[in-house]
């Protein structure tokens, strides 16, 4: 009986070898002067938009900041309305 199960345990998980196997790593490295750099869709993306940004009446930094400051405030708002809304579906909970 136990002959067997030792047989269907060995068909699962057989038994590590003695010698554990070499496997070799691959090590980073640093950039160099002929690296190119990735060339994401996320950063074709944002390329395009900066263009796209730069190009309407010549956005300044202070417009831009200004556009982002919006944004995000619209963004929190969006998340302490979710908040709120979660928290007073606890509470009744």
């Amino acid at each position: 009986m136990l002959k067997h199960r030792t047989h269907y345990l060995d068909a699962i998980a057989p038994r590590p070898s003695a010698t554990p196997r070499f496997e070799p790593r691959i090590v980073p490295r640093p950039a160099n002067d002929q690296d190119t750099p990735v060339a994401s869709a996320a950063r074709a993306l944002q390329a395009d938009l900066a263009r796209a940004f730069a190009a309407k009446n010549g956005w300044s930094v202070g417009q831009t900041v200004a556009a982002g400051v919006i944004f995000h405030l619209g963004v929190f708002c969006a998340l302490g309305l979710a908040a709120g809304a979660a928290l007073a579906q606890l509470a009744r909970g």
